[in-house]
């Protein structure tokens, strides 16, 4: 066997320790969730299917940043449980009161992150806070589009726009590689159409 080949064999191998083993871990403990059961042969049975899933429909790459803060991911835990249960009473008023919903906005906010994963977890973190909605996403130009429930005065949209930022440098903070940590000081760009 050549060098060449050797070297090419041991990437492959470092990359599906990387990047297949924990996903076929992911997918069996979701297999033995899904069963309810954690018995010896449900587990084998998740490994199993795990490894026909992964080999069969493999998936490109996606780099996972190696950085995890625990204080930083439990704040945005504490913080963002909090603005969804403000939100839900802030939309149960919304639905309750006589006069409804007089006006709603689409407003563009552009993000600082270019990881495609915290990009992810970041607009999904925005998507479920209840009263907003990511319509739209953009990840070449970092941009996504949010819909904000009742927003009579421009002060609403610009709060609205304020808390997406706040949810992904929460985020960022938590699990975002260096790169987007460092991005967080810098000013974002204008955003134009």
């Amino acid at each position: 066997m050549t060098d060449v080949r050797r070297i090419s064999n041991a990437r492959r191998i470092v990359v599906a320790w990387r990047y297949d083993v924990p996903l076929a871990a992911g997918l069996t403990v979701l297999w033995a969730l899904l069963w309810g059961s954690w018995s010896p042969l449900t587990l084998l049975c998740g490994v199993v299917v795990a490894l026909l899933v992964t080999q069969a429909l493999p998936l490109p790459p996606v780099p996972l940043s190696t950085r995890f803060s625990v204080l930083h991911a439990l704040r945005f835990l504490v913080v963002w449980s909090g603005l969804v249960v403000v939100a839900s009473f802030r939309v149960a008023w919304v639905a309750l009161r006589p006069r409804g919903v007089q006006r709603s906005s689409i407003k563009v906010v552009q993000l600082h992150t270019t990881s495609e994963m915290t990009f992810t977890l970041a607009t999904l973190a925005i998507s479920l806070v209840p009263g907003s909605y990511v319509g739209d996403v953009d990840l070449r130009r970092r941009r996504l589009l949010l819909h904000v429930l009742d927003t009579e005065r421009s002060e609403q949209v610009d709060a609205a726009v304020r808390e997406a930022l706040t949810i992904e440098a929460m985020v960022i903070r938590a699990l975002g590689s260096e790169q987007d940590v460092s991005e967080l000081s810098e000013p974002l760009p204008e955003v134009t159409r």
